[in-house]
């Protein structure tokens, strides 16, 4: 336990930004298959710009060209943030099925006069206790198919243990139904399932399916669910 006390710290400090250490040589023992896409369809605040999406997703391609798959991203449209917390934004996703040009959903979260203040509110709780309260993104986990992240910030806790590429490669293995574990060994196995179910007769074929966290296979579109807006 002494020897992994190292990696379970660095595992608690960075929680926000990995899914676990990777394992190189048990990834590679791992077949993935032929190259696969998958389509993502985005919704964005306006203070984000097309080439801030662009440069987002190929650093989450770069990450999940080890598993021969692509993430396609597909911009819905621009609109305003639907409350200041991310429970508010996974609550409106919830509301929202998927359209059939979409595999996926993510909200791009931007930056406001309130982030700030709320940067500099943790900021200063993060210095006093060493408590890091910000939340950079989530995936809602009923499906595995829909979540947000916080794509542009830049105060200085960010910084140092974050940034929006990496926060969207760390919602991007939620997405893919991986859940947070000290080492991958698991999260490739899902991976590897998940891409096997491309071949599952009873999937949609125009679906990219998943297996979500707690092991329910989504083949198609009407398996995730949609709760009616409270409004």
């Amino acid at each position: 336990m002494l020897k992994l006390f190292p990696y379970l710290l660095l595992l608690f400090i960075f929680q926000c930004t990995t899914i676990g250490f990777h394992e190189t040589k048990v990834r590679e023992g791992i077949s993935f298959g032929e190259n696969a896409n998958f389509r993502v369809c985005i919704l964005h605040e306006p203070n984000i710009t097309g080439e801030e999406i662009q440069n987002l997703f190929l650093a989450w391609n770069e990450e999940l060209s080890l598993y021969n798959l692509k993430a396609e991203p597909i911009v819905l449209e621009e609109m305003e943030r639907p409350g200041f917390w991310g429970t508010d934004i996974l609550s409106y996703l919830m509301t929202l099925p998927l359209t059939k040009n979409c595999d996926r959903l993510v909200y791009l979260k931007g930056r406001t006069w309130g982030d700030i203040a709320f940067e500099v509110l943790t900021l200063g709780i993060f210095a006093g206790v060493g408590v890091k309260l910000e939340v950079q993104g989530a995936v809602e986990g009923r499906s595995n198919t829909r979540g947000y992240i916080k794509a542009k910030y830049i105060s200085t806790i960010q910084i140092l243990f974050t940034s929006p590429k990496s926060t969207l490669i760390h919602e991007g293995y939620h997405l893919l139904g991986c859940g947070h574990q000290l080492f991958m060994k698991e999260c490739y196995e899902k991976i590897r399932d998940v891409k096997l179910l491309l071949t599952n007769p009873d999937r949609d074929p125009n679906f990219f399916p998943n297996i979500t966290t707690t092991g329910r296979k989504i083949l198609n579109r009407t398996q995730v669910p949609i709760f009616p807006s409270k409004d």
